[in-house]
């Protein structure tokens, strides 16, 4: 009985081991395989999750630090906040990247990588991790700048001379000047100046009947130029080459790119139409008449750009509320331009020299005067240039009040001195 139940049992176990659809083992240890795998890659996933918690904490410190400082070295507060926060975990090749917007914000991104333990055998040596971050400062007190002179280190970075008189009208403006020099505004003459703050980094001289309200603010730093990262217009092809008119013509021009600059002289008639005007590798310049154009912007790119207006002319521009530079009535390219005849732009008007909207001009010195009592001033007009000069022989007057203008003004001209940052993203 005992021998043929035994011989019974070899048998069957003999026939299971031959037959696959009933091998256990065999399918359980294949089973093992993919769940070994799946607890592996959920157990280096964790850790790059981990890293990534981490790096984020970092990073929202990081920006939080340097919205808070807001000059022109707030990345390197960034950079040492987030260094001083990490805590890598298991991450390695951290790479931190700090960036203004073109609406002012701090942003930052970091990216890294972590090894893995278990996805190795699956070919997958490290996981990437990749963190981002925004942080703004909301305008507290309303107030925007008006007049900066951008130079970090320039003599006379915003320079007033006037045998008559220059006054700058600015209810809710601050005149910034980076310019650390113990000479960094120079006014001489009768020149006046009146604004909400007086943001001068290095010092002040006065000659003659030269009055400022408010004394200057002694605690204030360099500010980053506001629209270094904004969103330039796409330049095509060449609509115009080395466009010239002149004797006693009456035209309208339309929009469009003209390439080598544009040229007037004698007592012309020019109406812009409305639009963007694409200047490139070419000045514009005359010698007299009038000009106008409401609805209008310039920018001004490529090789020995700039703006030489004579003093013999008039000027009434107006810029756009919307389009692709809503706001500005002349931008210059941040990146350029290149050649010694865009190391400086010269704005005069005789009888009438009229910009409403933003006049920048980054990297050059820019010279702006008047030369007689019927100057007429636009509501709105803000100057921003790597240096600044304002020469009058008349009454030169500099209005700036966003509340007698339709145009819309950016958001990275606010002040946010004293503003507390929080984080967006």
């Amino acid at each position: 009985m005992f021998t043929r139940t035994y011989t019974g049992l070899r048998k069957l176990c003999s026939r299971l081991g031959r037959d696959s659809e009933g091998s256990v083992v065999s399918t359980f240890a294949l089973s093992l395989v993919p769940m070994v795998g799946l607890v592996g890659a959920a157990v280096d996933y964790s850790a790059a999750n981990n890293a990534r918690t981490s790096l984020q904490v970092s990073l929202d410190a990081a920006l939080l630090a340097g919205a808070k400082d807001g000059t022109t070295s707030w990345t390197d507060t960034a950079l040492n906040t987030f260094n001083a926060n990490l805590n890598p975990k298991t991450a390695t090749n951290i790479h931190p990247a700090f960036q203004l917007t073109s609406t002012r914000a701090y942003t930052g991104t970091v990216t890294a990588t972590v090894p893995s333990n278990f996805l190795g055998v699956l070919g997958v040596s490290s996981i990437a991790v990749r963190v981002t971050g925004t942080a703004t400062v909301p305008p507290s007190t309303g107030a925007y700048y008006c007049v900066m002179a951008l130079n970090r280190t320039a003599q006379s970075a915003l320079q007033l001379t006037g045998n008559a008189s220059i006054t700058i009208n600015a209810p809710k403006c601050v005149i910034q000047v980076n310019s650390s020099s113990g000479r960094a505004v120079d006014m001489n003459g009768n020149t006046r100046i009146q604004s909400v703050e007086n943001c001068f980094v290095g010092g002040i001289v006065t000659v003659g009947n030269s009055t400022i309200s408010p004394a200057p603010n002694a605690t204030c730093k360099p500010i980053p130029d506001p629209f270094a990262n904004y969103p330039r217009p796409a330049v095509g092809a060449c609509d115009f080459t080395n466009y010239q008119l002149s004797g006693n013509k009456t035209v309208t021009l339309q929009p469009g790119v003209y390439c080598g600059g544009m040229n007037f002289s004698g007592p012309v008639k020019v109406t812009f139409a409305p639009g963007l005007y694409v200047v490139k590798d070419g000045i514009i310049s005359e010698s007299g008449g009038t000009f106008t154009g409401n609805g209008v912007s310039f920018f001004l790119t490529g090789y020995n750009t700039s703006l030489q207006l004579s003093g013999q002319a008039d000027w009434h521009l107006i810029a756009p509320a919307n389009g692709p530079l809503p706001g500005f009535a002349i931008f210059l390219d941040p990146d350029g331009p290149s050649g010694l005849a865009g190391t400086t732009s010269s704005l005069s008007g005789q009888a009438e020299l009229y910009f409403e909207g933003i006049v920048y001009l980054p990297k050059q010195e820019v010279t702006v005067s008047g030369t007689a009592s019927a100057f007429a001033p636009s509501p709105y007009t803000s100057y921003i240039g790597d240096t600044l000069r304002f020469v009058g022989n008349g009454d030169l007057v500099i209005n700036n009040d966003t509340s007698l203008t339709a145009l819309p003004l950016p958001t990275s001209l606010m002040v946010q001195t004293g503003g507390r940052p929080i984080l967006t993203q």
